[in-house]
């Protein structure tokens, strides 16, 4: 179940090729029409031509993505205007004009990727009750989730390990996929729960759909609008992994109590059951577009804290002199709880400096125009369908704001009487300067949950392990458009601690 950029690449082209057929079959004019034989035998050989050298580009472009070439795949027509500003980007976050779900469910299709969504349905709604879900309650349920969610960490960890490779008393392990597999399941267990998310089944499709977002992303990008729903189900499986979770979580939230094999206590603390307690008595929140919620924000929640774990990790094999500090810092890992994983300035630091020095986006805050609008004070004008956002690449290399800006500092946040802006400041705080979380009322409000989960992994392998890379020359990251993604095939070397 383990999503392969490589497999994605091969399944992409078939689709890009088939299309291509499509758009061919389309100009050649065969049907209504009356044709000489040779006439039919030159415009066969003209669109033979046509279609060898699509290929030919589509193998190129199948090429650069396999082997992690930054390009830009596809001739966009949308212009992109980019503001940097605090003034500018206050507006860009909060303009009725410039929306966040359109710009995504462009990306990601959401029609299809998620059971058919109307992104500009109660859209004011939907995200009053995410930021009350999430950041309002969220910081609560986690502290008293925190010894399950331990505990899955602990298990799952060690399940992963027993699937390595040994070698000369280490065990060797494809990094992206144990950290996605440990992260999906940390998380299964602060949104349904202990038991749900040991089921094999559902934990699988947990793990599957923001896989398949992703691939969708790219093969839609790829291929015509009217070839969508074709993409989708090839790329997909006919949607198998969403389909699954709603047959799962439909019944979860549809408020019968057999329907959901839980404790009272555990429910109440979940986002599922957190969520169907906030919206007690509204009619709008029926069991299927609670459901459907619950797939958007699983998504938004789960594929980041994976990869920032890759590039931690991959950071901390680079620079072993951090785990000292790291392991001086947390001492004892058996008698932390959730506030003493918060009150740790390194730790925090040092997750922060790896996500600014590796950036799952050089771009953030985006948003697409719905109609013109002008930022102020003569900024630029974004006309309806294009794009505006910042540059987090540049503003978190902003020489001012970060000095020595292009080199690694594991302790840069950490609080000090230095004169710099930005220190003292937390992984979740959120500011102009650090745009990861976006910005104003529409910051990410799951933040708290990943900055979780990314600390509990890491001060639980720093604690319990010795790592370091199997190769050191191995690729470790590739980009794509402006994403940075971890490489499927790097692996690392793990062993206990000695006691």
């Amino acid at each position: 179940m383990d999503f392969q950029w490589e497999s994605a690449g091969s399944i992409i082209l078939a689709v890009i090729l088939c299309s291509g057929i499509c758009v061919d079959l389309s100009t050649m004019g065969l049907v209504g029409g009356v044709f000489q034989l040779g006439d039919l035998a030159s415009l066969m050989k003209r669109q033979l031509n046509k279609l060898q050298n699509f290929y030919r580009s589509v193998l190129k472009i199948i090429n650069d993505f396999s082997s992690g070439r930054f390009y830009r795949p596809w001739g966009s027509k949308q212009v992109t205007v980019v503001v940097s500003s605090k003034r500018h980007i206050m507006e860009l976050s909060e303009a009725s004009e410039l929306s966040q779900r359109a710009v995504y469910a462009d990306m990601f299709g959401f029609k299809h990727t998620m059971n058919n969504l109307d992104h500009n349905d109660h859209k004011v709604q939907r995200s009053r009750l995410y930021g009350r879900l999430l950041q309002v309650n969220g910081p609560v349920q986690l502290a008293q989730l925190y010894p399950r969610i331990e505990a899955r960490l602990e298990s799952v960890f060690l399940a992963q390990l027993k699937l390595g490779r040994q070698t000369n008393g280490w065990t060797s392990v494809p990094l992206a996929a144990t950290i996605r597999k440990v992260a999906s399941q940390m998380m299964g267990v602060i949104f349904f729960g202990d038991n749900v998310s040991r089921d094999p089944v559902f934990a699988a499709a947990l793990l599957q759909y923001p896989a398949d977002m992703v691939a969708s992303m790219a093969a839609f990008q790829l291929t015509p609008n009217f070839l969508s729903p074709y993409v989708h189900a090839l790329v997909t499986k006919r949607g198998r992994a969403m389909h699954t979770l709603l047959d799962y979580i439909t019944p979860i939230v549809s408020r019968d109590p057999k329907k959901w094999d839980e404790s009272q206590m555990i429910k109440e603390l979940t986002i599922a059951g957190k969520m169907m307690e906030l919206t007690e008595g509204n009619e709008y929140w029926t069991p299927d577009i609670s459901a459907q919620a619950l797939l958007g924000i699983w998504f938004a929640a789960s594929h980041q804290p994976w990869m920032n774990l890759d590039f931690n990790l991959l950071e901390l094999c680079a620079r072993p002199e951090y785990v000292e500090l790291l392991r001086e810092e947390i001492g004892d890992p058996s008698r932390l709880n959730y506030a003493q994983l918060q009150d740790l300035p390194i730790l925090d630091s040092f997750i922060k400096e790896t996500v600014r020095m590796n950036p799952l986006d050089t771009l953030a805050i985006r948003r697409k125009a719905l109609k013109p609008f002008n930022f102020s004070n003569g900024g630029p004008q974004v006309v309806p369908g294009n794009i505006a956002c910042v540059s987090s690449f540049n503003l978190m290399h902003d020489e001012i704001s970060y000095p020595n800006a292009y080199r690694f500092d594991g302790l840069r946040f950490v609080p000090t009487k230095k004169d710099n802006s930005m220190r003292g400041t937390r992984l979740t705080d959120v500011s102009e300067k650090f745009p990861v979380w976006g910005f104003g009322s529409l910051a990410c409000p799951g933040r708290f949950h990943a900055s979780l989960v990314m600390k509990m992994v890491l001060a639980h392998l720093v604690s319990n392990y010795d790592f370091c890379f199997e190769d050191q020359k191995a690729r470790r990251q590739f980009r794509w458009e402006t994403f940075t993604m971890p490489y499927e095939k790097t692996r690392v070397l793990l062993r206990p601690r000695a006691s």
